[in-house]
């Protein structure tokens, strides 16, 4: 009888589990990190592929240990400064990090 109760305590713990793991996981694909347009390449003077290439780093590299956190929560000064923390931990090239950058930089609350 023991047995038996376990068995169904730990399937309900199991979906209960995979329940509040799926919703964490909607929640943070509900947040939307803004996708750049050309319309934004012309008002920031940067191309527009940089900043497709900035967005990518930012969702491939960032958002892999992070939460997703919209660029304009955040200052540019102290997007700077969490950049050069980071690039080298994340691996980036220089080339990633100027791109991310530039992104952050069209996008953040200057």
């Amino acid at each position: 009888m023991f047995l038996f109760g376990m068995k169904y305590f730990l399937v309900a713990t199991g979906l209960l589990s995979f329940l509040h793991l799926s919703s964490c996981q909607s929640s943070v694909q509900k947040i939307a990190t803004p996708k750049p347009t050309k319309a934004n390449a012309a008002v920031s003077g940067k191309s527009f592929a940089t900043l497709k290439r900035g967005h990518g780093v930012y969702l491939k590299q960032c958002a892999q240990c992070h939460e997703h956190r919209l660029p304009n929560t955040i200052s540019l000064p102290a997007w700077h400064g969490k950049i050069d923390k980071m690039s080298d931990l994340a691996g980036l090239s220089k080339a990633e990090e100027e791109d991310l950058q530039a992104y952050l930089g069209e996008f953040s609350d200057r």
